[in-house]
């Protein structure tokens, strides 16, 4: 059974919830593979258990939904378009799910399962969530050919076989998939003439709430980011994983307008979270030099000139999910002169020293002291090591060549 989520390598083309679904489906690595035991046996006992014609464990993706395990006269899958099924019709629903009847349902009764073979007509599920923000990621449901409902104490047990699977979808993470996953964002290689991009991320636990990134638009500029999401671990890396998959949808708009659209989108999630987000965002092009910027409460961005001078540039503007609406947001620019360097950190970087600005300019020190870029981020690795930041660590470099 092999079946690659649109949301692994498109995360700009899936709404919030679908990529953090397949972001959390993806670290769990389950989806892919044959039947797992462990799983079987939970459909096996809720098949016997109610006596109905199917019982099924299924993930759900971006648009369809893989069958992880089933136990049913009639085979299914192993994947099928996910508005097709009662589990993709049921997603934004938080208990349990009963139909007696899907005939007689409208929400269910045009699906091709209730119109044609295997005739279904009952049907009970209950939701799979995993993750410390209790995402929905499947279900475990029963299917049958004749109508009939469930009464209290069967749907409790329903929902007892559902925290088992829960459970066991847990029990098969593995903490260096988590990494890659959540907080692997790290960008390709970018070739500029005459510039040098370089940058690293470093999660303080499993995974991270910062990421950096890097792209070419289509007008041959070149866009970069370095984004904070307050809090760390699970929680915050799903969110980065959401606003980098909103912003990567708008991959060549102007930085003030990505930004904007970026935040109409994903400030309610951030607000839910109790949470908000830090953003550098800007456009350079090559040609010029100049980088047309937003930055959403960020500041940490050192400029160092090629005469040895140096400036932080600060901003003015709050948070992604704490700006107040029908604000506009400001836009700045700056131009990299022959020989100039920008240096955007997230706030962990401060930690490296005393916890002010006044650390960029010991970043810088350092830069200046490295012989290259790799060797002054090893170097930051290094301090990192012996000085806990005790917070996720992201530093980018952009140097333009003299």
């Amino acid at each position: 059974m092999h079946h690659t989520d649109p949301a692994t390598t498109a995360l700009g083309s899936a709404s919030p919830e679908a990529v953090r679904r397949a972001a959390l489906l993806a670290a769990l690595d389950v989806v892919e593979g044959g039947p797992e035991e462990r799983f079987e046996r939970i459909t096996r006992i809720a098949r016997e258990a109610f006596g109905v014609s199917g019982s099924f464990l299924n993930l759900a993706g971006t648009s369809t939904m893989t069958i992880k395990s089933q136990q049913s006269d009639t085979h299914f899958g192993p994947t099928i378009p996910l508005l097709d099924t009662f589990c993709g019709r049921t997603l934004g629903v938080d208990g349990p799910v009963l139909v007696p009847d899907a005939r007689d349902d409208a929400r269910y009764s045009d699906m091709p399962m209730v119109v044609g073979d295997p005739n279904v007509r009952f049907y009970a599920g209950v939701p799979l969530r995993i993750g410390d923000d209790h995402v929905k990621v499947g279900t475990l449901c029963l299917i049958d050919p004749e109508p009939r409902t469930l009464d209290a104490d069967e749907v409790s047990l329903l929902q007892e076989l559902g925290t088992w699977a829960e459970r066991e979808l847990a029990a098969g993470a593995d903490e260096d998939r988590l990494r890659s996953v959540l907080t692997g964002f790290e960008p390709d290689a970018l070739d500029v003439p005459g510039y040098r991009l370089a940058g690293m991320s470093v999660p303080h636990g499993v995974v991270s709430g910062d990421f950096h990134d890097w792209h070419r638009s289509g007008d041959d500029s070149v866009h970069l980011t370095v984004s904070d999401v307050m809090g760390k671990g699970m929680s915050a890396g799903l969110l980065a994983a959401t606003i980098r998959g909103g912003l990567l949808a708008r991959g060549d708009m102007a930085p003030d307008v990505a930004v904007a659209e970026l935040e109409a989108q994903v400030a309610p999630e951030l607000s839910r979270a109790e949470s908000f987000a830090t953003m550098f965002h800007g456009r350079l092009t090559p040609s010029t030099g100049r980088l047309d910027f937003t930055d959403a409460g960020h500041g940490l961005v050192l400029q160092l000139r090629d005469d040895g001078a140096e400036r932080v540039l600060r901003s003015s503007d709050l948070p992604i999910g704490l700006h107040p609406v029908g604000i506009e947001r400001a836009s700045g620019s700056l131009v990299l002169r022959p020989g100039d360097v920008l240096v955007i950190v997230s706030d962990g970087a401060l930690e490296l020293w005393d916890s002010t600005l006044a650390s960029l300019s010991e970043l810088g020190a350092l830069y200046r002291q490295s012989p290259d870029i790799p060797a002054f981020l090893q170097r930051v690795r290094e301090r990192a090591v012996e000085h806990d930041p005790g917070d996720d660590l992201t530093v980018v470099v952009v140097a333009r060549d003299a």
